[in-house]
């Protein structure tokens, strides 16, 4: 593996580094330059430098993985049934020793691994159908602390949710302590999905919206009532074919085809957008402004005071949030995109991020990285800062990975056809 430094917008691995610029040689100067070419020689008499071998881990095709301090765990694809049925497995890092082995109950399999309040989070369903489960395992050991049935969703104080979706008048939202599993606190769900109000660090409150219009909202960690009230109802009484909480306001569609804005700290109507025929249409939570996209591609950038267009550009195929800034990406080669760094307000392109295609793993402790297929079969590797809109090359790995984790001295990596290797890398 190849070490390349920093990589900052503008620059490409494809394209020679500039050269820093070299003061002239004094006498000094060319005394080392000789003590230094007499070393070269002597090294290329050796023989050329061996590239770090990287630690092999077993994992299926399909394998999904999580990064824990000193582990590594890996869980069984779709694809991977044995005998013994699909498991989860630790291993050491850097070294790639098996630590422990924990056996899913039969015919789940894996929807996700989840780091949780000093826990591991395995989240599981039957192939094909069912309601899914989380169980809490002792990340040291493997050891099952607790199970609940629900897809788990983490409070801004620690806490955790499970949502446990069934027909119209079944379904439920668990508080569970993610320490003991103790169940703190149980909310029905009479029909509507839950909305959900975030911050930096988590779900603050759930929003439930009633066919007829009658909005609850419940505080995530008591689950007490916060407040209440009314809005538009939906078309002839029936659901509503669009309800969202973005930015801090419910977004509910009327019996008009309109989207209708309101604050919910006192449900008060906001602003309208008159959807009119257009398919597919979605709103999301840019950074603290409010986007909009539907089918036909490109974005728009409400105001959340106003519903006043703040900017608009066609060629983002998608836009996402990271910090307070937006990463957004266009047309690339294959699944590579090119990705920007944006200012949510204005919409102004701040940092070029260069073609990657971003590892689809969720790591929120390590830096996002990005993947680049380079020519010989080699795969560049860089961990993409969003906010300093810079790239920090990684390495240069022999072969096709579809997924990797920087972990700050190893990156983790997965091969589309099943396998994992630990490289060592420098900090």
């Amino acid at each position: 593996m190849i070490e390349l430094g920093e990589m900052r917008h503008g620059e490409s691995a494809d394209q020679p580094y500039p050269a820093s610029p070299r003061p002239p040689l004094g006498r000094v100067g060319r005394v080392v330059l000789a003590g230094a070419l007499v070393l070269l020689v002597v090294t290329a008499a050796a023989g050329p430098p061996r590239r770090p071998e990287p630690v092999r881990v077993s994992a299926p095709q399909g394998a999904a993985f999580v990064i824990l301090p000193g582990r590594v765990v890996v869980a069984d694809g779709p694809g991977a049934i044995g005998r013994g049925g699909r498991v989860v497995t630790a291993h050491r890092l850097p070294g790639g020793e098996p630590v422990w082995r924990f056996a899913l109950t039969a015919g789940d399999h894996v929807l996700g691994l989840t780091a949780v309040a000093g826990g591991l989070l395995v989240t599981s369903s039957p192939a094909g159908d069912g309601d899914s489960v989380s169980a809490m395992l002792d990340p040291a050991t493997g050891t099952l602390r607790w199970r609940h049935p629900g897809y788990p969703v983490r409070t801004a104080s620690g806490g955790l949710l499970l949502e446990n979706p069934q027909p119209p008048g079944a379904g439920t939202v668990r508080a569970v302590d993610p320490a003991s599993g103790a169940v703190r606190w149980t909310l029905p769900v009479p029909g509507q999905e839950v909305g959900y109000r975030h911050d930096d660090h988590g779900v603050t409150q759930l929003v439930l919206v009633t066919p007829q219009g009658r909005v609850t909202v419940y505080d995530a960690d008591s689950g007490a009532v916060a407040h209440t009230g009314r809005v538009a109802p939906a078309a002839d009484r029936g659901a509503y074919r669009y309800a969202q909480v973005v930015a801090g306001l419910l977004l509910v569609e009327d019996a008009r085809g309109t989207v209708i804005a309101y604050g919910l700290d006192r449900l008060d109507e906001r602003w309208s957008v008159p959807t009119g025929s257009r398919a597919g249409l979605w709103f999301a939570d840019c950074a603290g402004m409010v986007c909009l996209r539907n089918q036909r591609g490109g974005a728009q950038a409400l105001d959340p005071a106003t519903g006043r267009p703040a900017w608009s550009d066609e060629r983002w195929l998608g836009l996402g949030p990271f910090g307070d800034r937006l990463i957004a990406a266009e047309r690339g080669v294959g699944e590579e995109l090119e990705l920007s760094a944006l200012d949510p307000p204005t919409g102004r392109v701040l940092a070029r991020l260069g073609r990657w295609r971003v590892s689809g793993n969720d790591f929120p402790s390590a830096p996002l990285v990005g993947l680049r297929t380079l020519t010989e079969d080699r795969t560049l590797v860089g961990a993409l800062d969003v906010a300093a809109g810079q790239v920090r090359i990684r390495g240069i790995l022999p072969g096709a990975w579809s997924e990797c984790a920087d972990t700050g001295t190893a990156l983790v990596c997965l091969r589309p056809t099943g396998g994992m290797a630990i490289w060592p890398v420098g900090r």
